[in-house]
């Protein structure tokens, strides 16, 4: 008997792997078939609940659990699908719903076209059924991963989902094109970045310009109920989506794919992938922000910064550490003396009494500390405008005609060992080819493949040596050109700023205070290529020590 005061629930499902597979079920196409046998068969009080793109095979689905609720509420005496499929495709969970969850909240359930009704006693087969959904699924999700791979290997997007501030090319979707809305917001966000600004600076100037998230402005663009949610707060940038867009690749022009994977066909849960097992692209599309740039990004996320009391990042921030033990300096600021002073220790030193450190203080002033940086700036930067070429023979140990020399006879030797390498394959395919058609007996092929074999080891590990080595010439000269270019955009710096700091300088080290002698050692190792000699007198400051009554040098090394 029908119970005309309960809900019939109408229930349609369509994933992307079933349009991807070719079914033409559509969400509409369900519901005409649902509210027609409804009708047909005096189902009363009707009412669809619907999940579009989602997997049968997770039963996390909002139209799901929404009809669940209702049906453990008491509000629902049958629940309709076109086919067992559109219920789900794993196995155990369909046949939960379909033998307990169901059953004990006195609901009838009835599949169309499996000819499945849980009022009749002819459901023997409805297991069956179930078995074989679910084993299409994970047939379905072989043949996509598959596709989807191959799709992978040839730098072409699989997730349908654009990196923020770029579009699909009109004439060809895998190829990314600056989005005129959107590519302004990425390179504003990158240049406050690495100018210093704190993140919820930067989080405020989105929501004050009224940027939209990436999921409010996907749901402005699509309408796609999966990004509904985002709407509750459009304007709210998390603080891991805007260190995500920091770190891609993307915007230097390179395609990066095969990042993630699904851990199971039965869950939407993702792991990232391994770097080896990632797919690089290099320009492949018009970058957005330029290689300086996004290195200073990368070097200030590895050191997240932590804002002083006064709310401002020091501008060493990241940059200090102890040379003693390695700590990072702390940062202070003295207490009731004006004008303030600051000065930084070595933070093991500072929580000894937790931590059980043996670390001296190393104590440094901050206002010694910029002095001192920016001399030594000032000194490398005019050295390396006036005499280039030695700065860069020296920086590469490489200017000097035997260097060269050595360098030229492995790139030679490299070249000789992988053609013998390529000859001692084709060796080895005939002596297999030879060995199977009979015409050189199985003692004669071990007895000639065992020295090929020792000379292929030898030859590879040789190889593995010679690209190592040719590999860090070829990387330092990179750093080098580099640092060169950072250089070239300064004429002369005549003060400090976060930029510029964190720009030319990749760490500090703090060396204790000499007693005897009242000086203290500076090493400053400037980006990509470490301590720089210019073969003049080291940079110095000097400063009154009012402890000790004595002046104090602070000597940069």
């Amino acid at each position: 008997m029908l119970q005309s005061n309960k809900i019939t629930a109408l229930y349609c499902r369509l994933s992307q792997e079933d349009m991807q597979a070719g079914e033409s079920g559509s969400i509409q196409h369900q519901k005409m078939i649902l509210q027609r046998y409804a009708d047909e068969h005096h189902f009363l009080n009707t009412k669809f609940f619907v999940d579009d793109g989602f997997s049968g095979v997770s039963f996390e689905r909002e139209g799901l659990q929404a009809m669940l609720q209702e049906v453990e509420a008491g509000r629902v005496a049958t629940v309709i699908t076109k086919d067992l499929s559109r219920l789900g495709r794993n196995y155990l969970k369909t046949g939960e719903l379909i033998e307990i969850v169901f059953p004990e909240n006195g609901v009838r359930y009835i599949a169309i076209n499996d000819g499945v009704d849980t009022a009749r006693e002819d459901n023997e087969f409805t297991p069956l059924r179930n078995w074989f959904n679910e084993f299409y699924a994970r047939d379905t999700s072989k043949k996509i991963r598959a596709v989807k791979q191959a799709q992978a290997q040839k730098g072409e997007r699989v997730n349908g989902e654009y990196p923020y501030g770029y579009i699909p090319d009109p004439n060809n979707r895998h190829h990314l094109i600056p989005d005129p809305e959107t590519a302004p917001i990425v390179k504003q966000v990158f240049a406050m970045f690495v100018s210093g600004v704190r993140m919820c600076e930067i989080q405020k100037w989105l929501a004050e310009n009224k940027v939209l998230t990436i999921g409010a402005l996907r749901y402005q663009r699509t309408g796609q109920a999966r990004y509904q949610r985002a709407m509750i707060a459009p304007y709210t940038w998390p603080d891991k989506t805007l260190y995500d867009i920091l770190a891609r690749q993307e915007y230097l022009g390179h395609t990066i794919t095969a990042k993630t994977h699904k851990v199971s066909y039965k869950s939407k849960k993702t792991r990232k992938n391994e770097e080896e097992q990632r797919y690089f692209f290099p320009n492949t599309h018009e970058p957005l922000v330029d290689e300086e740039t996004f290195e200073l990004a990368q070097k200030r996320i590895a050191t997240r910064h932590r804002p002083t009391k006064a709310a401002e990042i020091d501008i060493f921030s990241g940059l200090l550490f102890c040379a003693g033990c390695g700590h990072k300096m702390y940062y202070q600021q003295g207490v009731n003396i004006e004008p303030r002073r600051f000065s930084y220790s070595c933070g093991a030193w500072r929580n000894r009494a937790r931590t059980g450190s043996e670390c001296t203080s190393h104590y440094i002033r901050k206002n010694v500390l910029l002095d001192l940086v920016l001399e030594d700036m000032r000194r490398v930067l005019q050295y390396v405008k006036e005499h280039e070429q030695d700065f860069i023979c020296k920086a590469t140990e490489y200017g000097d005609m035997e260097a060269r020399k050595a360098l030229a006879q492995q790139q030679k030797e490299l070249s000789k060992a992988q053609a013998r390498m390529t000859e001692l394959d084709t060796l080895f395919r005939k002596l297999y080819e030879d060995n199977a058609l009979g015409r050189l007996t199985d003692e004669r092929f071990v007895f000639l493949t065992s020295g090929y074999e020792d000379e292929k080891k030898s030859l590879a590990a040789r190889i593995d040596e010679l690209q190592q080595q040719i590999a860090t010439v070829t990387e330092r000269k990179r750093d080098i050109s580099r640092f060169i270019q950072i250089v070239g955009k300064y004429s002369d710096i005549q003060e400090l700023t976060y930029e510029n700091v964190h720009e030319f300088i990749d760490r500090i080290l703090i060396h204790e205070l000499d007693r005897e002698t009242n000086t203290r050692k500076i090493e400053i190792h400037y980006s990509f290529v470490g301590q720089v000699d210019t073969e003049q007198e080291p940079t110095q400051v000097v400063n009154h020590d009012r402890r000790n009554m004595v002046d104090v040098k602070s000597i940069a090394i």
